[in-house]
């Protein structure tokens, strides 16, 4: 455990504890090498967790953070460094003075609209530019916002809570931090996008404004994640100015919510006492600006929401979701639900009739049985790892030499990166641009019969768009045999692509039924390998995965 005046690698002297959140601690330090102040996140080690999963845990934070220090914006917290005390990653930033929102709504209470806009804008600005390089937060909460003495805001965190199973539901069956900013779709087990993103800041300004999250607060995580799936909250009543915007991010449907940048224009222009910017055409589905007022805001019937049935589907294995999906907390008597897409008829209000709100429990309840399957099965953790969203454009497969390693090379000791905690008053990191992918090619579809020629390549680009940043996903797209023998198991996996900066696949050629051929450019910190390589794809469940890979010469 670190103490005061500890020396971490050699170069940080720890000098005060400044803060202490469920990821880890914040230390005031002293570079001694630059003789100036820093911040230094020690990342604690996660409860519940095996050996093996542990050390995954500390590589995705790792990976996490040397992402993360690629972005440079100045509403977010500079990564300096990440290095390793104890085992542990600590993440090196620079020290702000300056304290996180969610204290000061707990100390001060909510804000005005033009301080609330003020922060939401910054905010915005820094995922915007997040969003521009594939980045995706994936939790953004007051915790994550850092607020100076002169008002600046600064986010905090990108994807360490990810990597490390805070606020989301992990393998063991837990659930890590709280839920209460969650988008809707990421409760109900879709992965985090930059649609998500905007849900989460809506809701961070819904409790600025509100003195409180849209689906309130629960000791209970799952009657509380319950409360987010369905989507459904109290409008707000203190928002003003910042009412139509607010009620846009919140929308249930991802599609239908404003982009980043669209987001922080408005805010900024509510901040300036300015009339709304016109939105931007809104994506299919979408509900244009003009008719938030009477499209966001359903009142809902003061009749008590259906009550779960009392003997739920039974699941094998340890205790299931049903027990604390049964008794959600009671429904406000007016809210709203995140507002979807009007009926082709216009704005308006969408009625719904008390059989549809039945059929609506019952996919609810269905939703959360099968979202406590996924969890108890492990397979919620998968999804990314808080970098690049939606990467398909990347290409590349893994070499034949042992954890999908290029031929020649063997995996050199694990570079150091980092996480850090995200809610505590000291300086967090800042995301930073992430590596250059080609453009997005097809993603692979579940099919059956011979594969084409373009289902073939277009694995193999998916795979390699993947990589090394999404590696939860991408080990999925090789058979059981290749996972064990030619990968050398997930930890060996781990290792290799966290040694690797970039990867770049290039004149793939497919021969069907299974044979394809490509060039992969490897990039392990400036030092650039380039390999011919040869796949054997077979499909799995419907999906194109690697069943073998042999490199055939240098590219």
């Amino acid at each position: 455990m670190a103490q005061p005046h500890a020396l971490l690698a050699g170069r940080y002297r720890l000098v005060r504890q400044v803060g202490r959140g469920g990821m880890g601690v914040v230390w005031e330090a002293r570079d001694e090498r630059l003789e100036r102040p820093v911040a230094v996140k020690v990342l604690r080690p996660q409860v519940g967790l095996s050996a093996e999963d542990a050390e995954l845990a500390k590589n995705r934070a790792m990976r996490e953070a040397r992402i993360t220090a690629r972005l440079h914006h100045r509403n977010a917290v500079p990564v300096f460094d990440v290095v390793e005390h104890e085992g542990q990653p600590c993440l090196v930033m620079q020290y702000l003075p300056s304290v996180p929102l969610s204290a000061v709504l707990r100390e001060s209470g909510p804000l005005g609209v033009h301080e609330a806009a003020s922060i939401g804008a910054q905010v915005a600005s820094a995922l915007a530019a997040a969003h521009q390089l594939g980045i995706v937060h994936r939790d953004v909460k007051p915790g994550n916002i850092l607020v100076t003495d002169d008002g600046t805001a600064l986010l905090s965190d990108f994807g360490i809570s990810h990597a490390l199973g805070d606020a989301t539901l992990t393998s063991t069956g837990l659930v890590h931090g709280t839920p209460a900013y969650l988008a809707p779709e990421v409760a109900r087990g879709a992965d985090s996008s930059h649609a998500s993103d905007v849900f989460s800041l809506g809701a961070t300004l819904y409790a600025a404004t509100e003195g409180g999250p849209p689906f309130g607060t629960d000791a209970n995580s799952i009657a509380l994640l319950y409360r987010v799936a369905s989507g459904e909250f109290a409008p707000p009543a203190r928002a003003g100015a910042l009412t139509p915007v607010l009620l846009d991010m919140l929308r249930s449907d991802p599609e239908a919510r404003p982009p980043m940048r669209e987001v922080a224009a408005r805010l900024a222009a509510v901040e300036a006492g300015d009339a709304e910017p016109p939105a931007t055409a809104p994506a299919a589905g979408g509900v244009p600006v003009a008719d938030d007022a009477t499209t966001a805001v359903r009142a809902r019937s003061a009749e008590p929401a259906p009550t779960l049935a009392a003997s739920p589907p039974t699941l094998a294995g340890p205790p299931t979701f049903a027990a604390a999906a049964a008794a959600p907390a009671p429904a406000p008597v007016a809210g709203v639900r995140a507002a979807g897409p009007p009926s082709p008829g216009g704005p308006g209000p969408v009625r719904r009739s008390r059989a549809g709100r039945v059929v609506a429990a019952v996919a609810l309840l269905v939703g959360l049985v099968v979202l406590g399957t996924v969890v108890l099965t492990g397979q919620l953790g998968r999804g990314g790892t808080g970098t690049a969203a939606d990467p398909t454009g990347g290409t590349s497969a893994p070499a034949a030499s042992p954890a999908g390693s290029p031929s020649g090379s063997e995996p050199s000791p694990e570079r150091s990166t980092s996480s850090s905690p995200s809610d505590e008053p000291s300086a967090s990191p800042t995301p930073s641009a992430s590596r250059t992918t080609p453009s997005p090619s097809p993603t692979p579809t579940e099919g059956s019969g011979e594969p084409t020629a373009r289902e073939l390549s277009a694995a193999i680009t998916r795979y390699y768009g993947l990589v090394p940043d999404d590696t939860d996903e991408a080990w999925g797209l090789m058979t059981s045999d290749y996972q064990r023998t030619k990968s050398g198991g997930r930890q060996a996996y781990e290792r290799f692509w966290g040694q690797v900066d970039d990867v770049k696949v290039s004149k793939v050629k497919a021969d069907p039924p299974s044979r394809v051929e490509a060039t992969l450019t490897y990039d392990r910190g400036g030092s650039v390998s380039v390999e011919r390589t040869t796949f054997r794809m077979v499909r799995d469940d419907g999906i194109l995965k690697i069943a073998d890979s042999d490199v055939v010469g240098a590219g």
